[in-house]
């Protein structure tokens, strides 16, 4: 019974180290789809074409994407998205151009 119940509580923190590990990968990621569009726009201002699913790291099965909004201001609206397992995160930025 003492090995079942050890081994019970190893299996449930190793899923919540999971879990952790996928939350804070996916936040990450969704900063990599920020910067990246970030990027883009520093290029080319006028750029809106967003940024498709991309894989990274290549094989790892977790991915950033990006949408741009374009607002009357005359600024633009990152929404990046990570997705890292079962995990997604949403970072929404707001970004005046000139």
């Amino acid at each position: 019974m003492l090995l079942v119940g050890v081994l019970d509580t190893q299996i449930g923190q190793w899923s919540a180290l999971r879990n952790s590990v996928e939350y804070e990968r996916a936040t990450y990621l969704a900063g990599a789809a920020v910067n990246h569009s970030l990027a883009e726009l520093e290029a080319n201002p006028t750029w809106t074409a967003g940024i498709p699913a991309t894989e990274f790291p290549p094989g790892s099965g977790a991915t950033y994407a990006a949408s741009i909004s374009v607002i009357k201001s005359g600024g633009v609206i990152i929404t990046a998205t990570g997705t890292a397992g079962d995990v997604v995160r949403q970072l929404q930025v707001t970004v005046e151009t000139q």
